[in-house]
This record gives structure tokens, C-alpha cells and sequence, in this order.
């Protein structure tokens, strides 16, 4: 057994509910087919995907989907991530709720809707080590699985949004965030610098690419890409004006996803072709599933990427 599954799982001191007053989702028949904001793979291969009203959605073959037994929570989810056998999720409320069963059944470790701030993402390095930060600067990290989260900050000078981080194997960090304001670390997230960004709008998301580069998306259509760790930007051509949300590297290719069914597919380091979904929605997330497959989130449920044969693809390049 790992050793955070020994972790008792309990209502802990920060949650700032009483554990009697904990809302749980509510189990819907349409439930799989609502609104999805991210989506995340566990170690055996299980598929979980988080959204509106605290529903959480399982698969193990990608096709067949359910709602999760117990969920402490209906604030809205927007991340969730796995790591050494648990998972956790996080959103609107400043809620994290974490699950040692495949998302079977979950448990809330922080709950504070005074504090206004959303959880936007959260990262975990390894069974212990993690953050979860978002909307106006939130910042928190625990050393203990997420029993204990602790305030800090990236940024004492604002308050911006931290939309989305990835990091290196070298221990290298960088923030997606708000107006412009997008940051990297050097030291593992002990301290944190502003990126000089040639473009002052939101950047949604991150996403680690092909020849260890790095490319953040974000509003109307918006890819910046940088190959140095943030030193200098170049700002792509997707050829579309539709704002940018999620993105998945696989095999040597980059998509990214949007609003109004936009997928863009790159091949390495060459241009992004610029795909219509038959399903028009706006999308979250994606997940690459390997084998040149992708998975996607976003508005009434789960999408997949390429389509099955006979839907109507509109391609432009």
C-alpha cells in the first residue's frame, strides 16, 4: 500500500463546514451528459472527468460512462489530477476533495466559499507534494497529501488569475495566468518570477510540446510558444479567432481545444490545422488516450477526437 493511502481522510481543520453540512452531488440520469471541465487518467487506465454541480464521471474504456458513488460536494469542478493511486479535484468554493478508489468515492479536504477564489489547478509532484491554485492569486500547498493546505503567494504585488502550471523534470515551473501576467520558477515553486509576454491577455492553459518546448493558449485564439523556458516568445498562427481552453501533447503532436468545436492539431513543430467538431460545443479539456486519440470535455459531456467514421469534420489549413 502506498503510503499516503494511509492517510486517515477526515474533515480536517481548514474545511471551514462543519462535516453534517456537507452537500453531496446529486446522482442525475443525464448526469455524464452535463457540462465537463476537465478530465484526468489513473494509473490503471480509468478515465475521470469533473464538472458542474460537483459530478464526477468514470470510464474504463473510454465509451461507457458513470457517475461517481459519493462526491462531498456541489460546487462547481473544474480540475482534477492523479497521482501514486489517489486523486483530487478542485473548484468553485475553493473546494479540494480527494479519492483513494479510482473516484468510486471521495472525501473533502478544504471547503472555504468566503474566500471567493476558485481553484483553477492543481498539481501534485508526488504522493504528498502538491499545490492548487486560482482565481485572484490563490496559492496553496501541502506537504501531506492535502490533510493541510498553506497559504502562499506567487505574486505579492497582484492578484491575477493562475489559470494552469506544468512543470519540468528538472523541477522547472511555469504559470499560465491573467491579463498577461504569467510567471516561471527555477526552484521547484519556492519562488516564483513574472514572464515578459508579448501578448497582455489571458492565457488559459500550458502545455508541454514537442523538442522541449512549451506553448500557452488562450483568448481568441491566442498560442504562444517558447523554447527557452520563457526567455523569448513566438506567437503561432491558428487561424482562428475561437478562445483556447485545454490542450494534450501525444506521440509527437499538440491539441488544442475551444470554443465552438475548434480542435487544432500540430504535427511536431509545423502548423496547426484548424478542425471543426460535428458536436459544435465549447470545449474545457482533452486527454490524449494514445494511438493518435484524443478525448474531450467540455459542454453536453464527453467527446472524442478523431470522430467516429461518418461525422462531418469541417478541416481547414
Amino acid at each position: 500500500m502506498l503510503p499516503v493511502l494511509a492517510i486517515p481522510l477526515f474533515v480536517n481543520a481548514q474545511d471551514t463546514g462543519e462535516s453534517s453540512d456537507i452537500e453531496y452531488a446529486e446522482h442525475k440520469t443525464l448526469a455524464t451528459q452535463s457540462l465537463f471541465l476537465d478530465v484526468a487518467a489513473t494509473s490503471s487506465g480509468r478515465l475521470v472527468a469533473v464538472g458542474e454541480r460537483g459530478h464526477v464521471a468514470l470510464s474504463d474504456d473510454g465509451e461507457t460512462w458513470r457517475q461517481a458513488e459519493v462526491v462531498p460536494t456541489r460546487s462547481t469542478l473544474t480540475t482534477v489530477t492523479a497521482n501514486a493511486g489517489r486523486l483530487w479535484a478542485g473548484g468553485h468554493d475553493t473546494a479540494i476533495i480527494t479519492s483513494g478508489d479510482g473516484g468510486e468515492t471521495w472525501t473533502r479536504q478544504y471547503f472555504d466559499p468566503d474566500r471567493q477564489q476558485a481553484v483553477m489547478d492543481i498539481y501534485f509532484a508526488d504522493a504528498r507534494n502538491g499545490i492548487a491554485m486560482g482565481a485572484y492569486g490563490l496559492y496553496l500547498t501541502t506537504t501531506d497529501a492535502g490533510q493541510t493546505w498553506i497559504d502562499g503567494t506567487v505574486d505579492e504585488e497582484n492578484d491575477y488569475h493562475l489559470n494552469d502550471m506544468i512543470r519540468f523534470d528538472d523541477g522547472q515551473r511555469m504559470i499560465a495566468g491573467e491579463a498577461g501576467f504569467s510567471y516561471r520558477s527555477f526552484d521547484d515553486g519556492l519562488t516564483w518570477e513574472a514572464l515578459d509576454m508579448p501578448y497582455l491577455g489571458s492565457m488559459w492553459g500550458a502545455q508541454k510540446s514537442a523538442n522541449n518546448c512549451v506553448v500557452f493558449f488562450g483568448l481568441r485564439g491566442h498560442i504562444l510558444e517558447s523554447c527557452d523556458f520563457g526567455e523569448s516568445w513566438t506567437e503561432l498562427d491558428a487561424d482562428t479567432l475561437s478562445s483556447l481552453s485545454g490542450a494534450a501533447f501525444d506521440e509527437d503532436a499538440t491539441v488544442i481545444v475551444g470554443n465552438s468545436g475548434v480542435v487544432l492539431v500540430r504535427e511536431g513543430s509545423g502548423d496547426f490545422f484548424v478542425y471543426t467538431h460535428s458536436s459544435g460545443v465549447d470545449f474545457a479539456s482533452v486527454l490524449a488516450l494514445g494511438d493518435g486519440r484524443f478525448l474531450m470535455v467540455g459542454e453536453k459531456g464527453v467527446h472524442h477526437f478523431p470522430e467516429s467514421p461518418g461525422a462531418n469534420d469541417e478541416v481547414s489549413d
